[in-house]
């Protein structure tokens, strides 16, 4: 196995488990059907940067999720694709539009979710 697949192994089977802190989302690509995937999710990230630092961005969601076909995805569309995912814990579902994507390697997508 190479360092790539482990990479994508690890991301799925250890850090997206289910069991221990992500849970399942609904993803929607632009043009296809939802599936349900599981992720790694921030709710009102802290501002990055800026005279912003030190609040948090209501209305935003981070994600993390695998950058693998079958329990992720392999792209990502900015302002087409949807997640509906509650914005609090054991909240009821709200569809959230993919405005960026702040970080993507082998195994995970970082993505930033809006109202």
């Amino acid at each position: 196995m190479s360092f790539k697949e482990q990479l994508n192994n690890d991301a799925v089977l250890v850090f997206l488990n289910t069991r221990e802190f992500a849970e399942t989302v609904t993803y929607t690509a632009k043009g296809a059907a939802a599936k349900s995937i599981p992720a790694l999710v921030t709710r009102q990230p802290i501002s990055r940067a800026g005279e912003d630092a030190g609040r948090t961005l209501l209305n935003q969601v981070e994600i993390e999720i695998a950058n693998d076909a079958e329990n992720g995805v392999l792209s990502v569309n900015k302002g087409g694709d949807t997640v509906s995912l509650p914005d609090r814990v054991g909240g009821t579902d709200i569809t959230w539009r993919v405005v960026d994507i702040i970080g993507q390697d082998e195994g995970m997508w970082r993505l930033l979710l809006q109202k």
